[in-house]
C-alpha cells in the first residue's frame, strides 16, 4: 500500500475490474479534509451499516486525522465489531470480492477494510431428507456463518473450536473444521487440516463433495467414508463423539469424519422415542 491515493486507487480499479462489473462500486468520498476512496461489492454490503459510518466520518474535522489518524479511525470513529487495517493491496483485492469494504485514505499506508456484509440467504427450514415428527425444525443454509452459529447454539463448550480455511486459486471458498478440542482426537484432525490445506485446485464447484474426494484418498471403496447432514442437532451429537464437522460455504451439508458404516444408519428420529422404539427402529434399518 503507498501513501498515494491514486497509485492504490488506480492499482484496486484495475484488480477489481471497477468499469467492467455493474456490481463493483468505487465510491469517491472526502471526510476530515481528506480525499478516500471506498469499494466494495454491490448485494455483499449493509447499506445501512455503511450509512452509519459515513454519517460518522462526516462529522469529522480537519484535526481529526492529523496526528495517530489510523488508530483513532479505528477505535473511535468507525464504530463498527469487524474492522482491521491491512498493507498488502492484493489481500484487500480478495477480501473486497469477498464482501467486506475496503476503504482507502489519502496519505495512510495501510486500507482499513470493514466486514460489514451479507448475504443473500434463504431460512433455517428443516432439511428435506432428514425430516423427523418430533425434534427440532432448523436446518443448516448456505452461508457458513449462519452454520457455525447455529451449531454455537447447541454447543457452547469453551472447546469448541471453529478454524478457518480457504480453498480454491479462484473460488477462494470458505471453510470452517469444527471440533471439540479436548475430545477430539488430535493427530486426526491435524490430518484433516493437512489434507485440506494440500487441496490445490481453481474452485469447489461441488462444494463439500469436492472436499470429500480429496480428503478421503481410498477411491476403491464403494461405501462412503463420511457422513452427511443438514441437521444442527445431528451435527452437535457427533461433535461430542469427538468426530470433526467440515462446512463449507455455499453448501447446506456438512462432512462428518471420521464415521464407519454403522454411523450411515443412525437417524435423529431414533433419539426422539423410547429406548425399545429407538432400538427396534434401528434394526429394522440394520435388517434393510
Amino acid at each position: 500500500v503507498s501513501t498515494s491515493l491514486e497509485e492504490n486507487r488506480a492499482y484496486l480499479k484495475e484488480a477489481l475490474g471497477v468499469d467492467k462489473s455493474f456490481d463493483v462500486i468505487q465510491l469517491d468520498v472526502e471526510y476530515a479534509g481528506k480525499d478516500m476512496s471506498m469499494f466494495l461489492i454491490d448485494g455483499l454490503i449493509k447499506d445501512d451499516m455503511l450509512h452509519l459510518l459515513q454519517k460518522f466520518l462526516a462529522k469529522q474535522d480537519e484535526n481529526t486525522l492529523k496526528i495517530d489518524g489510523l488508530e483513532k479511525l479505528l477505535k473511535t470513529y468507525i464504530p463498527y465489531v469487524e474492522v482491521e487495517s491491512v498493507d498488502d493491496l492484493d489481500k484487500v483485492v480478495d477480501m473486497v470480492l469477498a464482501g467486506p469494504t475496503a476503504l482507502v485514505i489519502d496519505g495512510l499506508e495501510k486500507v482499513i477494510v470493514i466486514d460489514a456484509r451479507t448475504y443473500p440467504v434463504r431460512g433455517p427450514e428443516e432439511p428435506d431428507t432428514e425430516r423427523v415428527v418430533r425434534g427440532s425444525r432448523d436446518g443448516y443454509v448456505e452461508t457458513v456463518v449462519f452454520n457455525t452459529a447455529l451449531t454455537r447454539r447447541r454447543i457452547r463448550d469453551k472447546s469448541l473450536r471453529m478454524e478457518y480455511m480457504q480453498v480454491g486459486r479462484r473460488s477462494k471458498t470458505d471453510i470452517v473444521v469444527s471440533y471439540i478440542e479436548d475430545i477430539a482426537d488430535p493427530d486426526h484432525v491435524k490430518e484433516v487440516k493437512d489434507a485440506i490445506s494440500k487441496i490445490d485446485t481453481d474452485g469447489l464447484p461441488m462444494g463439500e463433495k469436492t472436499i470429500e474426494e480429496y480428503i478421503s484418498g481410498r477411491h476403491y471403496n464403494p461405501y462412503p467414508v463420511v457422513r452427511y447432514t443438514e441437521r444442527p442437532d445431528t451435527a452437535a451429537a457427533h461433535l461430542f463423539e469427538g468426530h470433526i464437522i467440515i462446512m463449507v460455504d455455499g453448501s447446506p451439508s456438512v462432512l462428518i469424519t471420521p464415521t464407519t458404516f454403522w454411523h450411515h444408519m443412525q437417524h435423529a428420529e431414533e433419539y426422539r422415542n423410547s429406548p425399545v422404539t429407538g432400538l427396534y427402529l434401528r434394526l429394522v434399518r440394520y435388517i434393510g
